[in-house]
């Protein structure tokens, strides 16, 4: 929109454009006052300009906002200059009002918007460096590999393996290692896990790599791997093996001296042999139960597995139950219950007579461990109701050890015990 104005400040000329914006007749321009559009909260920005521009007849701007014919406000940005006639008379000013109106809303959202970005882009710093630190700690590195296996993207990898495969960048076996890995991934949908064992300068490590296939890459796809350092906890599992057949060892011993304390008080004190012979045989029981726990260097174990470990040696017993995994505190009692079971059934009951006896197991919505052992013939009446140490081993003892129930009946010629364990119960002895 062009203007022109005289040496006064009142409008000599107004373009066709700039008529439009203020509705005024191209034969009433003179007599038009423009500056009754400004709103007055905007006068102050064109007087101080405009005032001294034409004092000191100089080139001025200004940006403010003018009520349009139809009574929109827009927001208008003037440009003018001075003219003046041959003998250098000042004539007035000439300018252009630009409306910028949509042009400050568009910088004023931008603005919003960089200082939003400029706050995520902090905060994305902030989690990107301890992302850094956090995985420099751990010891974890990934990286980005194209179809070709070269790496694309690398963290916690020298920039110069860029544009190059592990064998190239790595070498030697452990770089063809990575490339089987990377090149498994690559047509597989799976995750590929391997842990590597190398050597860097003599000293022994140890890395876990995954690979997988990146989802909505090109038809040759690629691959995005991590590798993590494990060779911390794999030294420290080396010291715990080495402390768990120290340990074992030692327990192997207590037992062993255990025993043949029982057995020396006993010859003094005239206990017959087979109560010497029973508590042996328990000792003994216990005694392999903790040391293969100790020796595996397990916290659980497998019910099936115990079972069987226990049992192995006895015919006509047959194992049923579920997958279950028992903490290892709890085994050695429900080892030391089943092997009282299955000598007292040797001895007096139905695998004495070549019949069969049932140990089973189940588990309920508790995560209650249920346990039944079951005689079909073999007791008689008098032994069943005997109360020794065997019955009280097999009911109060184990109860308080596991922290559950267990109960010994015999009814109609059929022996049974039964037991419930808690999984997650604490040994009260």
């Amino acid at each position: 929109m062009l203007w022109q104005g005289d040496a006064t400040g009142r409008c000599s000329r107004l373009n066709a454009a700039q008529r439009e914006f203020w509705g005024v007749q191209a034969d009433r321009v003179t007599e038009f006052d423009w500056f009754s559009t400004l709103l007055l909260d905007d006068r102050s920005l064109v007087e101080g300009p405009f005032g001294e521009g034409m004092r000191e007849q100089k080139p001025f701007a200004c940006e403010a906002r003018y009520r349009r014919a139809d009574g929109t406000v827009r927001l208008l940005r003037t440009s003018a200059n001075p003219i003046f006639d041959g003998a250098g008379k000042f004539l007035g000013m000439v300018g252009i009002n630009e409306d910028v109106t949509e042009l400050r809303v568009a910088q004023t959202d931008l603005a919003a918007a960089n200082a939003d970005l400029k706050v995520s882009l902090h905060e994305a710093q902030i989690v990107m460096r301890r992302f850094e630190q956090a995985t420099r700690i751990a010891g974890l590195a990934m990286s980005e590999h194209d179809a070709d296996l070269r790496y694309v993207w690398a963290h916690g990898i020298p920039y110069s393996s860029i544009g190059r495969t592990p064998s190239e960048f790595v070498g030697g076996e452990l770089g063809e290692m990575l490339d089987d890995i990377l090149r498994t991934a690559l047509r597989s949908e799976e995750t590929v896990s391997k842990e590597l064992e190398f050597a860097v300068d003599g000293r022994r490590q140890w890395w876990e790599v995954q690979a997988c296939r990146l989802p909505g890459t090109d038809e040759r796809g690629g691959v995005l791997a991590s590798a993590l350092d494990v060779t911390a906890r794999r030294l420290n599992e080396q010291k715990l093996e080495v402390l768990a057949r120290e340990l074992s060892h030692r327990v192997k011993n207590v037992y062993a001296v255990v025993q043949a304390i029982v057995q020396q008080a006993a010859k003094v004190s005239g206990v017959p042999n087979d109560f010497v012979d029973k508590l042996s045989d328990r000792l003994r029981t216990l005694a392999a139960a903790q040391d293969g726990l100790l020796a595996a260097g397990r916290d659980h174990v497998d019910m099936m597995e115990l079972s069987k470990q226990t049992l192995g040696h006895v015919e006509n017993v047959s194992i049923a139950g579920p997958e279950v995994r028992v903490p290892a505190r709890l085994a050695p009692y429900v080892a030391l219950a089943l092997h009282e079971l299955a000598t007292n059934s040797l001895k007096y009951g139905a695998l004495e007579q070549s019949q069969s006896a049932k140990f089973e197991w189940s588990v309920d919505g508790d995560n209650e461990l249920h346990l039944q052992w079951v005689e079909a013939s073999g007791w008689s009446t008098s032994h069943s109701e005997h109360r020794g140490f065997g019955t009280l081993l097999l009911t109060k003892i184990f109860a308080r050890a596991t922290g559950g129930q267990a109960a010994r009946d015999w009814a109609d010629g059929v022996l049974r015990w039964t037991a419930q364990v808690p999984l997650r119960a604490e040994i009260t002895m």
